[in-house]
């Protein structure tokens, strides 16, 4: 491998993962025009911080039914949504 290729690599890879979303977004529902990173990443599977870097770039195409991507996530894996649970405690007859 010559030096200086994988920098041209990556960027194959990354404009591979660009077209990637350009074709999915059109098939997910825009509400007021948004989509939000969720819905992209349930459907892409590619990681939270490369989907935040390909939806940030200039040159990526939207449909005319999008008029901009939401890339702050509602739901990140690992992550649990809403307040924490109480266990129910079980009332203790004496």
């Amino acid at each position: 491998m010559k030096p200086g290729s994988n920098g041209l690599a990556e960027e194959e890879m990354l404009l591979r993962y660009k077209q990637a979303v350009e074709r999915v977004i059109p098939h997910l529902p825009a509400k007021n025009g948004v989509v939000d990173i969720d819905s992209i990443w349930v459907e892409t599977s590619i990681p939270y911080e490369l989907l935040r870097a390909i939806l940030t770039r200039q040159d990526l195409v939207l449909p005319e039914h999008v008029e901009r991507i939401n890339t702050k996530s509602r739901l990140r894996p690992g992550e649990k949504s809403g307040s924490p649970k109480r266990k129910r405690g079980h009332k203790v007859w004496h």
